[in-house]
């Protein structure tokens, strides 16, 4: 069963897509793409590799200009906070010079840092090894810590580009608890994700692409079957 979101215009939305169109290097990459992200929604993209994920999210980040279509921002566009795939740190500095070094460069006042910090670090498992030099951080610390960065700017839009890839369960469930929380706090969170058992616990709406185009808009809400299964029976519809 599809379920469709009603609505075509901004109101009630974050972010509203319409008739999306990108191209690289002369290959159409996202075709015709119109979706729209409710206000303080866990909101997941997710497809095959090749899908146009990462293409997608690029231009809703403003990394790539749109060849068609548009994108619109309820607020500030620039009111948005992005977690790319990659880890990008200090691995030679502590956490702490991260997070000090990485709000020099966001522009966050220290005070918000050093709150910021205090609210999460403890929910995110992290407030005893702050004070150790990132590279002794396992994986799901490192992508904990870059969670922990991305909020220190306190916006309204999270874009969190595949943010438990290759963590542990414990870390999995650890991020969903902060991604719940900050949806209960009025955030509005975009995800990617090649995990669908983990979208499907965290996710509000979930639009799978293929082949550069929505195949299917779920309100997971109301969605009472299994995602894979779902995912799996789309990508044969669209061969």
């Amino acid at each position: 069963m599809v379920y469709e979101q009603g609505a075509s215009d901004s109101e009630g939305y974050a972010i509203v897509i319409s008739g999306a169109g990108k191209s690289l290097n002369d290959t159409k990459i996202i075709r015709e793409v119109s979706f729209h992200v409710p206000h303080n929604s866990i909101y997941a993209i997710i497809g095959p590799n090749g899908a146009g994920k990462t293409t997608l999210l690029r231009l809703m980040m403003g990394l790539l200009d749109l060849d068609e279509g548009m994108i619109h921002f309820a607020g500030d566009e620039q009111a948005v906070s992005v977690l790319l795939e990659n880890d990008y740190l200090f691995e030679g500095k502590t956490g702490w010079e991260n997070l000090r070094d990485f709000g020099i460069y966001l522009a966050v006042d220290s005070s918000l840092v050093s709150a910021t910090t205090m609210k999460y670090a403890s929910l995110l498992q992290l407030n005893t090894a702050l004070d150790k030099k990132v590279a002794t951080y396992s994986k799901g610390m490192k992508r904990k810590l870059s969670l922990l960065i991305t909020l220190l700017k306190d916006s309204p839009i999270l874009m969190l580009d595949e943010l438990t890839s290759g963590v542990d369960p414990e870390s999995r469930r650890v991020m969903r608890g902060v991604l719940q929380l900050l949806k209960e706090e009025g955030k509005t969170v975009i995800i990617t994700s090649h995990d669908l058992a983990e979208v499907q616990k965290i996710s509000d709406w979930i639009t799978i692409l293929a082949n550069g185009t929505i195949a299917e808009i779920i309100n997971n809400q109301n969605f009472k079957g299994d995602l894979e299964e779902r995912f799996f029976d789309i990508l044969e519809e669209v061969k």
